[in-house]
């Protein structure tokens, strides 16, 4: 691979950067702080943080911004909730903007394709598996941990290549190459990833994930 340059327009960094602060405000404006400070939760919050910046800044990137790497934004939607999941990821973002790793104007952008994208994704998985599928652990572990985390790949990897494809003046034919002929190495492993941990966490530690009930799942059966 060949390292690619990119320039974005500046009305799409700035319209990316009034929407993702207009959710952001949104967001903290109507997040129950509550859920937060429960024991605990504030600890696993800041260490999943950290798991993620490690995660996060071991990439492969030929181009500018399209840069390819775990996600494990399912894992932690799950845990924490979707509004939680956001912030993680923006103060991961932001972080490695601020260590240099990642190009501080294409901050917003990543967030929203990054983060906001397969968070949001995750949580209308979840809540169309508890409205229209049979309340079943294993539909919880492999639905929406399992498949939403390679479905998350796949939700990334295309936004980014949309955006990337349209906007900026590299070709598709070096996105498709640099970039979109690895979706199959990524699809299978996230999925695991994020299956693993939540069905690890399930197994021994059911009370830190917040979208996680034994009276649906278990007591109910």
């Amino acid at each position: 691979m060949h390292h690619i340059d990119v320039t974005f327009p500046v009305w799409l960094q700035i319209l990316g950067t009034i929407g993702l602060a207009i959710l952001m405000v949104w967001m903290l404006r109507s997040m129950t702080w509550d859920e937060v400070f429960v024991p605990g939760r504030v600890q696993h919050f800041l260490l999943a943080t950290l798991v993620l910046v490690v995660i996060w800044s071991l990439r492969a990137e030929a181009v500018d911004g399209l840069a390819m790497h775990f996600l494990g934004v399912v894992a932690v939607t799950l845990i924490f909730g979707w509004r939680l999941a956001i912030l993680m990821v923006s103060l991961v973002v932001v972080t490695l903007a601020l260590i240099g790793i990642v190009e501080p104007m294409l901050v917003p952008l990543t967030i929203l394709i990054s983060g906001v994208a397969p968070a949001l994704v995750t949580w209308g998985l979840l809540q169309f598996s508890e409205r229209r599928l049979p309340p079943h652990m294993f539909i919880y572990l492999y639905v929406v941990g399992f498949f939403g985390g390679a479905l998350s790949v796949l939700v990334v990897m295309a936004a980014n290549s949309l955006v990337y494809g349209l906007f900026t003046d590299v070709a598709w034919e070096s996105i498709v190459r640099e970039y979109l002929q690895y979706t199959p190495l990524l699809v299978l492993p996230e999925g695991v990833l994020n299956g693993m941990i939540i069905t690890g966490l399930v197994m021994f530690r059911p009370e830190w994930v917040i979208t996680y009930s034994d009276a649906r799942y278990v007591d109910g059966r």
